[in-house]
Order: structure tokens, then sequence, then C-alpha cells
């Protein structure tokens, strides 16, 4: 009976101590074991285990891999959750009725339809063949020829790299002129290396003394004359292609240069680049003349304006945002709030401090301008080309999530002064220092003496050497018995500690009488508490966070009300491989 009781209580303990150890972690291999819900939206999907460790495993979080704990894991299923609820929920805003949303949904919409109306109306009507650019290339020497330039690879060969080398002690102990006769011939063995097989880049990476071009071989690039001192010009200029020179002497050092490449003045050779440079070239120049003769036409069409005269002469910044200036063909609306982004212009070419009438109703024809295009784009259905139907969808719903989560931030918000003492008042000890001053000190017999070491510490002497002469007690451990480090209130005698407040860092202290003699004090260093206006700087953040973090919280719990979000099943810690080793990676 007795073991049969111990027996049952050693089992329950066991079971407990299991119960209540941490959570297992979930590997990826393991993920068949834990395939069940963890988040359901009402009947309108649910979130697996499985589906939110891909999530993260396909995301760039913990890049060098390791544990989730369970509680980051729902800080990210909550973001997620709330992500795409914002955007199911957004299908319910009516933009129209948001002026500034709207406004930008509208701005970003109309020019990607522009852009689809110009792909349909210029660029797709641009054709050409080779033939054609073969002979816009040469007949376009404004366009593509060039001065005279050469592909240039380098090496320096100069004194001061000579002088700071792996061979400076010897170098630097020459005479003037020995030394630079050595550079001279240092020089030309280099360039003597390069006779004997080894190749220009092995060279210029060993050898060079250009901080630049030596990493990279000593490639330099193209070059035209007059870029360098002389007697560059003469010399590269006057190399074949693919030769190297021999050293030669400027006021930086020896150089040694190769010249891989020779263009003279004029259209180069023309090849696979200057194939696709003539082509893109080509194309535009096609497509503007297009789109020049499209906005022609487009400038002759009849315009139809209805002018908001009652008020167009009112100072633009006086009059709300979304309050109408015209209407154009009797479909498009230019507010104040576009007069706004012309009016400084206009004021300034005509020098004016308030644009007239007659010069609204100009801003208002420029910007018709880009109206009469969209205009036309609809006319010729370019808003039911594809790229414009998904352009418009998208930045609908982008906008119209904006709407919905104005409620999910408070950038506004700001703690008051009561808020912020209040957090300074229930968080003192994180401001207040415990043990402000590390100081040392000497105690002598008498005052006298006491002043003298004080007026030797003064004087430059150093203070634990002092002490270990002075200081009462064993010789070996004179030093650290005057060492008091870091001290706070209490922990030495009230004395000592009122003279190192009064007394500046780094300044010893007059003598001070304590039952233990006569002391002298410096002050090693000192840190003061923190108060209330510095720490304010501190806690606002630390506030502003906090409100944040309530703000989304109610923000998400109304979305989880709204569409009836359960949490049924447990998470538990996720682990991951490094980043470089996950698989089903987009």
């Amino acid at each position: 009976m007795f073991t049969t009781k111990w027996t049952s209580f050693l089992i329950l303990i066991g079971l407990l101590a299991i119960s209540c150890g941490p959570p297992p972690i979930v590997y990826e291999k393991d993920l068949d074991k834990h395939d069940y819900v963890v988040a359901r939206v009402d009947t309108l999907f649910e979130v697996t285990l499985p589906q939110l460790y891909d999530s993260i495993k396909n995301s760039d979080l913990l890049p060098l891999g390791g544990v989730l704990t369970a509680s980051n894991a729902r800080l990210i299923l909550d973001s997620m959750l709330c992500d795409t609820l914002t955007g199911l929920a957004a299908t319910t805003i009516k933009l129209d009725e948001h002026y500034n949303e709207h406004r930008m949904y509208r701005l970003r919409y109309h020019n990607a339809l522009i852009r689809a109306f110009l792909d349909q109306e210029v660029y797709q009507k641009v054709s050409f063949d080779s033939a054609e650019v073969f002979e816009f290339y040469h007949s376009r020497p404004d366009l593509f020829s060039i001065k005279e330039q050469v592909m240039l690879f380098h090496i320096l060969i100069s004194p001061v790299g000579l002088k700071f080398g792996k061979d400076s002690l010897h170098f630097r102990s020459l005479p003037p002129d020995q030394f630079d006769t050595e550079l001279k011939e240092y020089a030309h063995q280099i360039r003597r290396l390069i006779d004997i097989g080894t190749s220009f880049d092995e060279v210029a990476r060993e050898y060079s003394h250009d901080q630049f071009a030596g990493r990279d071989g000593g490639y330099v690039g193209w070059t035209e004359r007059g870029k360098y001192r002389h007697p560059f010009d003469s010399v590269a200029f006057s190399l074949p292609e693919g030769e190297v020179s021999q050293p030669y002497q400027d006021h930086d050092g020896w150089h040694i240069i190769l010249v891989s490449r020779h263009m003279p003045d004029g259209i180069p050779p023309y090849d696979s680049t200057a194939y696709l440079v003539a082509t893109q070239d080509l194309r535009n120049t096609k497509a503007n003349a297009i789109g020049g003769q499209l906005l022609d036409s487009l400038s002759r069409l009849p315009v139809e304006y209805v002018y908001n005269e009652a008020i167009l002469d009112t100072n633009v910044y006086l009059v709300e945002r979304p309050v109408w200036a015209a209407v154009v063909n009797g479909t498009d609306t230019i507010d104040f709030n576009d007069l706004r982004t012309h009016e400084e212009t206009w004021r300034s070419n005509n020098r004016v401090d308030n644009t007239t009438v007659e010069m609204k109703k100009e801003m208002i024809t420029v910007l018709a301008e880009k109206i009469i295009m969209i205009q036309t784009a609809r006319d010729l259905r370019c808003d039911t080309l594809p790229e414009a139907v998904e352009a418009e969808a998208y930045f609908r719903h982008v906008y119209s999530k904006s709407v919905y989560e104005a409620d999910r931030y408070d950038h506004t918000w700001r703690p008051d002064d009561s808020l912020v003492r209040q957090y300074y008042d229930e968080h003192i000890d994180r401001f207040t220092i415990e043990k402000p001053m590390e100081i040392q000190h000497i105690i002598a017999e008498d005052s006298s003496f006491a002043e003298f070491l004080r007026d030797q510490a003064m004087a430059g002497a150093d203070f634990l050497e002092l002490a270990r002469e002075y200081y009462p007690g064993e010789p070996e451990i004179r030093a650290e018995l005057a060492n008091l480090g870091r001290v706070g209130p209490g922990e030495i005698p009230d004395e000592l500690y009122n003279a190192a407040l009064m007394t500046p860092v780094g300044d010893v202290s007059s003598p001070v009488k304590t039952e233990f003699g006569y002391h002298i004090v410096k002050v090693v260093s000192r840190q003061d508490a923190i108060g209330f206006a510095r720490a304010s700087m501190e806690i606002v953040p630390i506030l502003r966070r906090q409100h944040a973090q309530v703000v989304f919280g109610q923000y998400r719990d109304r979305l989880w009300d709204r569409f009836r979000v359960e949490f049924p099943g447990k998470l538990r810690p996720l682990h991951f491989k490094p980043l470089e080793y996950r698989s089903s990676k987009p």
C-alpha cells in the first residue's frame, strides 16, 4: 500500500513536470504531425500551422536560422491576418468619399492609363528593321560620334609606395639621388616581368601603387586625350593596341600602361553594342515623332470649360482644396488643390502676389492637357486594356485599404507632461545612479601631511603611486585600499562622500577628517543622475510605442470581432534553417 501510494505520487509529479515544461519545438520535417488549424476566419478561410510555417520560411525572417518562439509566431500570425482582413474590409470603402486618398488613387491610376494609351498609340506603332538601324547609326554623327580615346590599363611605381612598402626601411635609408636611381630600376624590373610572360593583370595586382586600378588588375577604362598630365597622351595614343609601354616618369612616379583598344575620333565601329544603342535611340526618335503628332492633334481638339466664376478670383490658399474650379468637357473636374500646384509658378512668372482670374484660367488650360489625354484614352477604350484594368484595381485597393487602416495608427499622438512625469516617477530607479562616483583616497595622520600629498597630486604626481608610498598598511595592498572604485551614498563616510561631490572630476579634495584620519579624495569620474528634462527625451518614444501597441490592439480586436476570428490550435516554437538552406523560397 505504501509503495503504491508513493508510485502514484511520483507518476503525478512526473505528469505535472511534463505539462508545465516548455512546449516542444516543431521542425520542418515534423510538420505533417502538426497539421492543425491555428486560425479560422468565420467561413472564409483557415490557417494551418504548416501554412504559417511556410509563410515565415519563405520570408527573410531569421536569416541565420534558429527558433521562433510561440509568442513571436503569434505576432506574425496576427500581422498576416490583419493585413488580409484589412484588404477584405477595404472592399466596402467608398473611395470617392475620402478626398485625399481618392485624389492619390486617381493620380496614380491616370498615370498608368496614360502609359497604356501611349503604348497603344505611340510605341506599338514604331517599327523598323536592322537595315534602318544600320543607316540611322551611320547618318547621325551628332548622336554616336566620340572623341579619340583608349582603353587603358595602368601600373604605378611611386616614391611614396616604395618608402611605405615591404622594403621601406631600405628605401628610406637611401640618399635622394640613389633613391631616384633605384626607383627607376625597380620600375624597369617590373616591366621585365611582363616581358618574360607574367600577365599585366597579375603584375598590376601585386606591384602597382595605384590603390584603385591595382585592385582591378590595372583597369582604368576608356580615357580621352588631355585627361592625364604629359607625357601620357604622347605615350598612350602612339601605342598599338595590345602593346605595353616602357616605363615613363611624371610628377607621381613611374608608369607602365597597356592600351587594349584605340578609338579614333568619329563614329565607333558598328558592333553588337552599337546596334543596341542605335536601336534604342531610333525607337525613341520615332516614338517622339509619333508622340509629337499625337499631342498636336490633341491640342487642336475643341475643349469645353465650365468655370466656377463665383470663386475663381479668390486666393487659392483661402479656398478649401476640394472645391471645384472648372469642369473639362462636362466630365472631369479641376479643383483648387490642382490650382495650388501651379500657383507659385504663375505668381513668380507674372511677378504678382496673387493670380488673377485670367491667370487661373491659363493654369486650368495647362492642367486640362493631361485630362484631354485621359479622356482620349477612355474614348479609345484604353481603360479596358489588361494593364490599365489591373492598375485601376490595384490602386483602388491600396488607397481603400489606407482609408480603412486609418485607425490602425495614431501618428499624431504625443503624451502630455503629466504622463511623462508619471512614468519618470514610477521608473525613477532607471534614471538615478546607484553608484555615481569613482574615487580614490589616501589617509594621513595629520592635515599638514595630507595637504602636502594633495599638492603633490595636483602638481601631476600619480595618485596611486603616492598611495603605494604613503597609504597606511602593508605596501602590497596600499593601492588596492586607496582605490575605492564606484561608490554611492552610505557606502563610505558621509564626510568623504560630500567632499567628493564638491570636487571636480580629475581634481583632488582638500583634506577632510573622519574617525580614521585625514583624507584626500581624487574624483576619477562622475555620472550624474538623469533629470526629468533629459529623461523626457527617452520617455516620450517609449510612451508613444506603448500607445501604438494599444491602438493596434484595438484595431486588431475590431477586425477579429467583425470577421469572427478564432484561434483553435495552439502555436508552438518553430525551428528554421538558415535562409540559404530553406526550400521553396520564391
